[in-house]
């Protein structure tokens, strides 16, 4: 189905193979023997591999302390992850396209400071970037195949302000074809896995990245959010991240998804393995003059210090339950003892009602709003965006709603984000929406003016409860085997909600999913109601043999307050377990056996190539 794009996929594929090759070869140990490049002992490929492992251990900080000292440079560095990430590569699928200048801005870098003894802030820093970042010279395609053979003439300004403070691009990363999923997955780039549990999608539209992240292979990561899409792989791979509001720091040139999109914040950030990281990447460039010459629609406010007085504690709103779609025990857990823990330091906490919000908009009404925000046009531009594509094996039930929109009652489906006609037919939680959305430019317009209404009344009824954060569920489940997301589109609702209010919201991991947490999913009385509801139990079977994989919360502030967002980030991390990190088995220093026992299918394959390591913090 790849009509006259075919020749471009098969051109495409080909360079594509040849430069991962090239790439290989170039950071092979057994390749850089006695190259003058190599700091720390360039002897033997043996020593080389462990000065690799070595660098490949350190978190970002760190990192970046040791290459601003001397202890390592740039092209070293870049050797050792592009090494990594290509062995990552092969085994979980996360890269689109190397970035061929990648080696030779490290050498760039390392000659200009032998002349003249400056480094940027980021110097010799690796970092991948999402494929819906414009970079010069490179296709923007978002996995479809109409889209290759185009390539961009300019760079998005947050790559180009990384990269002037001395940080490397490398590689563009996966996403679901056209953006609009959280299984990161097309006909051209293939599937990406979750590096946690191989059976499991890492989420999306990010995926590719935070895949990556989690599995070693960058030293940070930056992608966008337009409904979870920063979020829901940050949750679904342990890491951290925070969406800002959209106009605290915009970035143009870049695939949106939805040109056109009704009032839905856009947002873009970093994907960071602490809270601390995250806030180093973020102080860096919000607000900074330099980033704004680049981008003079972004807001000249930088980030003001977020660690305040120790008795001066935040007060904390929650919820664990948004009125419209539950989350598993997991996720409900994973609020509840966060919050628990919170209390039994002094902090103050206040239960936060959506249902309270509005007397003019219940729940189900929030979701409707927050659909058609999604889709304004009816689908009209996706369907057009699909035309002529090969589907992808797990976005086509996705598409095919998409595509044949003018019936009647998949207009109403594509209200609800493709929700599968069984929902419609079967879920008692909707039979009380009727009627079909006509997407006119009166109920575009009408739908804006509730949002906004919605807007408000958030903030009235925040105020009213004085709280400085909320903390909620990050997702309504743990990672998906990679067939659930075109079935739970549903389940955006926990994280699009706050791109249609446009607020900071971040994500922090506090703890793996346990044994006791997937028994529950069984309990249909106490553990997880099914309600007769026949997406309650596709979302439960999603979350089977779930044990193990990471378990996120979500932390959201008013408008424009990210400072409280990091702040309350920050407090939540310190307070959590928090969950171990993956790290690659290096043959030459790894002699740690691989125990496959009482593992999900998918882990046993994950934990051939990734051991669990505790997470160190300073």
């Amino acid at each position: 189905m790849w009509g006259g794009n075919r020749g471009a996929v098969e051109r495409f594929q080909k360079n594509r193979d040849a430069l991962i090759a090239d790439f290989e070869k170039r950071s092979d140990p057994s390749n850089l023997v006695n190259n003058p490049r190599i700091v720390k002992g360039n002897e033997s490929a043996k020593q080389i591999e462990k000065t690799f492992c070595e660098i490949l251990d350190l978190d970002l900080i760190t990192l970046k302390s040791r290459l601003q000292t001397d202890d390592y440079n740039a092209y070293t560095v870049i050797c050792a992850f592009i090494w990594r990430a290509l062995k990552i590569n092969r085994e979980i699928n996360c890269i689109t396209e190397l970035i061929k200048e990648a080696f030779d801005t490290a050498e760039a870098l390392d000659d200009e400071y032998q002349q003249t003894r400056y480094k940027g802030e980021l110097f010799g820093l690796p970092f991948s970037v999402k494929s819906n970042f414009y970079i010069a010279n490179y296709d923007v395609s978002v996995g479809l195949a109409k889209l290759l053979e185009q390539p961009k003439t300019t760079t998005c300004p947050m790559v180009q302000f990384l990269s002037e403070r001395g940080a490397i691009p490398f590689c563009l990363t996966n996403v679901p074809q056209g953006l609009l999923s959280y299984v990161s997955s097309n006909p051209i780039y293939g599937t990406t896995k979750n590096p946690w549990d191989f059976s499991r999608t890492p989420g999306g539209s990010s995926g590719g990245e935070a895949a990556l992240l989690a599995a070693g292979g960058t030293a940070f990561g930056i992608g966008s959010d337009l409904a979870g899409s920063l979020r829901i792989p940050a949750a679904f791979c342990g890491l951290v991240t925070l969406k800002p509001t959209q106009d605290r720091f915009v970035v143009t040139d870049t695939h949106g998804g939805l040109p056109g999109r009704g009032r839905l914040g856009l947002s873009f950030g970093f994907y960071t393995k602490t809270v601390q990281e995250q806030e180093f990447l973020l102080r860096l460039i919000v607000g900074r003059p330099e980033y704004l010459e680049l981008c003079p629609m972004s807001s000249p406010a930088s980030l003001k210090e977020t660690t305040l007085n120790v008795d001066n504690k935040p007060v904390i709103g929650w919820f664990v339950d948004d009125g419209f779609n539950p989350v598993v025990p997991s996720n409900r857990r994973a609020v509840e003892e966060t919050i628990s823990k919170l209390k039994a330091q002094g902090y103050e906490v206040v239960e936060f009602k959506l249902s309270e919000v509005s007397e003019e908009f219940d729940p189900y009404a929030i979701a409707n709003m927050l659909f058609r925000n999604v889709m304004p046009d009816n689908g009209a531009y996706m369907s057009e965006m699909y035309a002529g594509e090969q589907y992808d094996e797990y976005m086509k039930l996705f598409i095919r709603l998409v595509r044949v929109k003018q019936n009647t009652l998949i207009s109403w489906l594509i209200r609800y984000g493709a929700m599968p006609l069984a929902k419609i037919l079967l879920s008692k939680r909707l039979a009380s929406i009727g009627g079909a959305y006509n997407a006119d430019l009166a109920a575009c317009r009408q739908n804006q003016e509730n949002t906004d209404i919605f807007k408000l009344q958030w903030i009235r009824y925040w105020k009213s409860k004085k709280i400085d954060a909320l903390i909620c569920p990050s997702f309504i489940t743990p990672a998906q085997p990679f067939e659930y997301p075109a079935q739970l589109s549903n389940g955006a609702f926990i994280t699009g909600l706050f791109n249609m209010l446009d607020v900071p919201a971040g994500v922090v991991p506090v703890s793996p999913v346990n044994k006791s947490d997937v028994d529950s999913l069984n309990n249909p009385v106490v553990g997880f109601p099914l309600e007769g509801d026949i997406l309650l139990k596709k979302q439960r079977d999603a979350a089977q043999k779930s044990a193990g994989l990471p378990n996120a919360v979500q932390v959201v502030t008013l408008p424009n307050c990210e400072e409280m967002c990091l702040r309350v980030m920050q407090i939540v991390e310190d307070v959590s377990e928090g969950v171990q990190r993956l790290q690659w088995r290096c043959a030459e220093t790894d002699e740690e056996p691989v125990d496959i026992h009482n593992t999900p299918s998918g882990v046993v394959n994950s934990v051939e190539f990734f051991k669990r390591v505790d997470l160190h913090r300073s």
